[in-house]
């Protein structure tokens, strides 16, 4: 993650968002006067932490998620085979 001023962001626009989109490195633009910094991030970036804020924010599902993580990392994984449901037959792939 790299920062530059407000005013270089400014001059250098196109290259910050090229960092965030194509490089996937956040860029920090800092600002004069003591104000808050900000970051540009990609959309795909963001979306992947509001999901992942959203995951986490029910206890219960954070919690199963811990579980399931601590269960790969420990090995009992099952591998399985994907089924392509726009060439199954319709009673395919259901329980």
């Amino acid at each position: 993650m790299r920062a530059m001023h407000a005013t270089d962001a400014r001059i250098n626009f196109a290259a910050v968002l090229h960092a965030a989109t194509e490089d996937n490195d956040p860029v920090v633009i800092t600002r004069s006067g003591g104000k808050e910094p900000a970051v540009v991030i990609s959309l795909r970036e963001w979306e992947a932490m509001t999901e992942t804020a959203y995951l986490l924010s029910d206890p219960a599902n954070a919690a199963w998620l811990a579980m399931g993580i601590a269960q790969a990392e420990a090995g009992h994984t099952t591998a399985r085979e994907l089924i392509d449901l726009d060439a199954a037959t319709p009673t395919e792939g259901r329980r």
